[in-house]
This record gives C-alpha cells, sequence and structure tokens, in this order.
C-alpha cells in the first residue's frame, strides 16, 4: 500500500500557583505557533521551533488533560515531522505518536476512543461537538500520519478506522475547519488506498480539490497531494508536472497564517518535479 500521509521543561513552585503560573504560558506559546506560520523561512523554522515544542512537551507533562496544551503539541510536533522529517521514518513517528497522546489526552473520551471498542469509540466521537473540532482534526492527523509509517502493522490498520471516525465527524461538524482539511485527509486516503480496500483516485482527486476550493485557492497543499497522487499513476505524469507548474508559478497574495503551510507545499512540489524529471531521463 502507498504512503499517504500528506507544523523548556517549568519547575516552579507549589501545586496550584503552579497550574496558575503554566497556564498563563499558554498564550504565549499560541502566538509563537501563529508567529511560525506566518513565517516563510523554512530554515528559521526548522532550527527554532524545537525550543517552542520542549516547551509544549513540559506544559503538557504538568498539565496532560488540557485541551489547549494538546493542540498545541498536536499541531506543532505533526507540522514540524511533516516538514522536516520525512527522510527520517524514526523520528517522524516518534513525533507523530506524542502529538497523538497529547491530543488524546486533552480530547473528551480521548481514552475511549484509543483504547475502547471499536463502537465504543464511535460512540464517544459521535457526541462530541463543533467545540472540538480543532483538537479532533489534529489529533486524528497526527495519529494518521503515524499509522502511516507503520501500514505493515495489523494494529495500525485496525485504528485507522478509528481515525477515519474521527474525521468523519469533522466533516459532519464543520467541513471549512482548516481549510477543509478533513477533505484533504479523506482525498489522500481515497486516493492512495488499493482498490480493494475502497481506493478510488478519481474520486480522491475530487475530494482534495474540494479542499482547494473551501480554502478560495489560498492553500497550496491540496495542489501538492494532488499532484502526488497523479505522479503516482502511470500515464498521469504530465498531468502531475502541470499541477506542480501551478503551485511553482503561484504568486497570488495568500492569507498569513498559511504562509509556512505553502512554503513547505512549494518545496515539496519542487522535490516532486525534480523526482518525476529523473524518471523522465
Amino acid at each position: 500500500m502507498r504512503r499517504w500521509l500528506c507544523l523548556p521543561v517549568l519547575a516552579l513552585g507549589c501545586a496550584a500557583p503552579v497550574g496558575m503560573t503554566m497556564r498563563s504560558m499558554i498564550p504565549v506559546l499560541e502566538d509563537m505557533e501563529t508567529a511560525v506560520n506566518a513565517s516563510s523561512d523554512l530554515e528559521i523554522v526548522r532550527h527554532g521551533l524545537p525550543t517552542g515544542m520542549l516547551m509544549v512537551e513540559g506544559l503538557a507533562r504538568r498539565l496532560p488533560h488540557d485541551g489547549r496544551v494538546g493542540l498545541l503539541a498536536a499541531k506543532l510536533y505533526t507540522g514540524y515531522a511533516m516538514a522536516f522529517l520525512e527522510s527520517d521514518d524514526a523520528r517522524a513517528r516518534n513525533l507523530y505518536e506524542r502529538a497523538r497522546d497529547h491530543g488524546l489526552a486533552g480530547l473528551r473520551g480521548g481514552t475511549t476512543i484509543r483504547r475502547g471498542t471499536f463502537a465504543d469509540a464511535e460512540h464517544t466521537i459521535s457526541r462530541l461537538g463543533k467545540d472540538d473540532v480543532p483538537l479532533l482534526f489534529w489529533t486524528a492527523q497526527a495519529w494518521a500520519s503515524a499509522i502511516n509509517l507503520g501500514l505493515d502493522d495489523p494494529r495500525n490498520q485496525a485504528d485507522l478506522a478509528r481515525v477515519e471516525s474521527m474525521m468523519e465527524r469533522v466533516l459532519a461538524l464543520d467541513e471549512l475547519f482548516y481549510y477543509g482539511g478533513a477533505h484533504l485527509f479523506k482525498g489522500v486516503l481515497l486516493g492512495s488506498k488499493p482498490p480493494p480496500a475502497g481506493g478510488d483516485v478519481a474520486a480522491g482527486i475530487a475530494e482534495i480539490e474540494r479542499a482547494f476550493e473551501i480554502s478560495g485557492g489560498h492553500s497550496l497543499l491540496p495542489l501538492y497531494y494532488q499532484a502526488a497522487l497523479q505522479a503516482s499513476v502511470p500515464g498521469m505524469e504530465e498531468q502531475a508536472s502541470r499541477t506542480i507548474s501551478r503551485i511553482l508559478d503561484d504568486s497570488g497574495s495568500h492569507p498569513e497564517d498559511l504562509t509556512l503551510t505553502n512554503a513547505i507545499a512549494v518545496s515539496k512540489a519542487s522535490s516532486l518535479r525534480d523526482m518525476l524529471g529523473e524518471e523522465e531521463e
């Protein structure tokens, strides 16, 4: 099966003041995440973000069930692994799994979703509401990314059904969240599964196009995944090249919070173009 997916520990005094003081750090780290998303310099992010990730890890150890901390961990660990660790499966999987675990710890019913029967997990997921969408989405994204690096493990295949249920809940509650991110997830998964397992490249591309439409044409990541799917299908290499050109030739003005994501999409599209060029030689 082809792989498919695809942003200092504080030691303070007594218990009550510690909790209050540490929670006061959460808005600072959220602002840091906002600044990271607005950066177009991948090298600064590559070298600077680990310090913030260590701070989030420290908060998560002291506030393990805080949803805002879990969300920060899920987003930062997943984004960093996707952007910079694709060539190091072991390190990437470690970050994805930590992101998943912190996300589930902060999510209502997270233990049941992870370890309960599938029926109980589905029931718990069905009770989550719109306020849970951000943590639900990013936790599922982290979990899916970890699974993607261990597709040969039967336990991961079973867990994938839980992740799909989580993303379907996101779609039901708010299909627009994170520029149609759940549609992008569904499209990449559909396009990458073999047909006997329910895969369908055309249906997958349609979902990816829906995500691009929801973004108003601002998010370039759907185009990258569309090109990657096209490049994986014999006879669609020319279409993949055209899609890559749309990314690399883009000169539009986009929302600030997509700056880093789009820079990552451009970097990945450039690498994909080079790979296709090597195959043609």
